[in-house]
């Protein structure tokens, strides 16, 4: 069981986090943008792309006012964040404060959009505005380049084949500003700007989360190669049955962002605003069968006829709940899982409305 939970904990955050991280993040090949920042912070900061978003360099140079009970703190700031991958390095200039280390579950997010259709994501990125009760409001040039105008959660963003030329941010009179004042499209980039800089110490992130969660069956820190290892059996309940079953689900308050398959396994998910996630997959039995003491954990009861399951996602901490259901005439388990948990009551009463 393990394994499936891995999983499904893996694409909650991984839709979760890296929603934007796309197999290609921007639709142009390379560029490089300078942008001016005003408001609470003013400065620059320039960022350099290169294979579609895959390898990305900015550097910030920046000063922040807040004035705050007849006070000012003004902070300075000259920091790089660099991605390559899976790898990345923060660089903190005045601090002399540097990180290392990898992207967490960068593979499953980029094999997860990989096997989406170009139409399939601009639906999930819909209605992922939509979970967020955001809005499209026209578009507008900056630049000369025909931007599309969006809001959301208090900010508004002007973008550009996936690239945010203009941004307005306003929290509790904390104004932050940023629009791009230089944009060039498909320059030639030196690889240096996508490599770790010389000189620099780093203190690796990986062994510091290592050491605080290594003893964690299952947390955010866990390794995608966790799960990789186990090899899942593939459902045979026909996925387009699955997705007629999904396509009448609603639970109230979330939108539907995604059906897919992934490992073999029929998945769905759905947001409720930010951080809020919900899924549900059907799994192969025998991917349960194997590993039948790891039911131990879990709450068994009868509801509707079956035997079901319910507990927590983690032995040393709550990441979410998780509720399992037998389909013994499919061969199959669905795994209904909301992170963060809500109560069996609930999933029960989703439950109710999965006729497989």
């Amino acid at each position: 069981m393990k394994k499936i939970i891995a999983l499904s904990i893996i694409l909650c955050f991984a839709f979760q986090v890296n929603a934007q991280n796309q197999a290609k993040r921007f639709a142009i090949k390379s560029g490089t943008i300078v942008l001016e920042l005003s408001g609470s912070t003013t400065g620059t900061k320039t960022i350099y792309f290169d294979n579609y978003g895959d390898k990305y360099h900015e550097h910030e140079e920046s000063v922040t006012e807040v004035k705050m009970f007849g006070m000012t703190d003004r902070t300075k700031a000259d920091k790089i964040t660099i991605m390559n991958g899976d790898q990345f390095w923060t660089i903190d200039n005045i601090e002399d404060k540097n990180m290392e280390g990898k992207l967490p579950y960068y593979k499953s997010s980029h094999e997860m959009f990989a096997n989406m259709s170009e139409a399939e994501q601009e639906k999930m990125a819909d209605d992922m505005l939509k979970s967020l009760g955001g809005e499209k409001l026209g578009t507008e040039k900056i630049l000369g380049y025909n931007c599309e105008k969006i809001s959301v959660l208090g900010a508004k963003s002007w973008i550009y084949n996936g690239i945010v030329l203009k941004s307005e941010v306003n929290v509790m009179g904390i104004v932050s500003n940023e629009v791009a004042v230089e944009f060039e499209k498909n320059p030639s980039l030196s690889s240096k700007l996508f490599e770790a800089p010389s000189g620099k110490d780093f203190e690796n992130l990986d062994e510091m989360r290592q050491a605080a969660f290594g003893g964690m069956d299952m947390s955010m820190a866990m390794e995608e190669e966790e799960y990789e290892d186990d090899d899942m059996v593939a459902v045979t309940y026909p996925f387009d049955k699955f997705q007629t079953v999904i396509n009448g689900f609603n639970p109230e308050g979330y939108t539907r962002a995604m059906v897919m398959q992934q490992d073999g396994q029929h998945i769905a998910m759905y947001m409720q605003g930010f951080g809020n996630i919900l899924s549900v997959m059907a799994t192969s039995d025998k991917n349960l069968v194997e590993e039948e003491e790891d039911f131990n954990q879990f709450e068994s009861f009868r509801h509707d006829g079956k035997t079901m399951r319910f507990g927590d996602l983690t032995t040393d901490g709550t990441v979410g709940k998780a509720l399992i259901i037998p389909f013994e005439e499919h061969d199959m388990y669905i795994l209904l899982l909301a992170a963060p948990g809500k109560s069996k009551e609930v999933m029960l009463d989703m439950a109710d409305e999965l006729d497989f």
